[in-house]
């Protein structure tokens, strides 16, 4: 079981260029830059769980909503969503309704079991400096289409124990925030939020 502290934005089409550009000029270019496609479940009336099928691997990914945390303010404008995740090699989707979504994600990853550093990564998204991270948090630009709908997100996604994610995300958000866009025209929406209102629409 995975626990994490969450905000993500999304927006139609394109990025506004201030954002790409600031999620790109960290210390280190992003790791990342992959293509892949994964199976959603379609479920447009449920926006607390989310299940997919990872590429072409077995089994699922399941991603339950667990709580809300704080209502952060801008440049960052957004409830923060804790979320766990469980993954099974027994349970599938396969013989249920479900979308087909190709993402290009490129990542930064931020050390943060004490002063909050960026981590070097390779394009598998690995530290070029082989370390294993305790506490830290993700921060993600991801090209997300379906069929002739294209979107654009930024997200941060902060991992460890329950009670250090949500530390660990205000934290990285403070050391971004001198440079951040302000990203309140974005739609400060979860993966299994967007997938109800937008998957599938064109």
């Amino acid at each position: 079981m995975l626990v994490s502290a969450e905000l993500r934005w999304f927006w139609k089409d394109a990025l506004p260029q201030d954002v790409e550009q600031w999620f790109r000029s960290g210390e280190y270019p992003p790791g990342g830059g992959t293509r892949r496609v994964d199976e959603y479940l379609v479920d447009r009336d449920q926006t607390e769980l989310g299940m997919k099928k990872r590429g072409s691997g077995k089994g699922v990914e399941i991603k339950g909503l667990v709580a809300l945390g704080r209502h952060m303010t801008s440049p960052f404008e957004g409830r923060v969503q804790v979320w766990t995740k469980w993954s099974s090699e027994t349970l599938t989707i396969d013989h249920l309704p479900r979308v087909s979504i190709a993402k290009t994600r490129w990542l930064r990853k931020y050390d943060t079991t004490g002063r909050v550093l960026e981590v070097q990564l390779d394009s598998s998204e690995r530290p070029v400096r082989a370390q294993l991270l305790a506490r830290g948090c993700q921060f993600e630009l991801s090209a997300v289409d379906h069929e002739t709908s294209h979107w654009r997100s930024i997200g941060f996604e902060a991992f460890g124990e329950l009670n250090t994610i949500e530390d660990s995300l205000e934290r990285t958000l403070a050391h971004l925030a001198a440079d951040a866009p302000d990203l309140s025209a974005g739609l400060a929406l979860s993966y299994p939020e967007w997938l109800a209102r937008f998957a599938g629409t064109p």
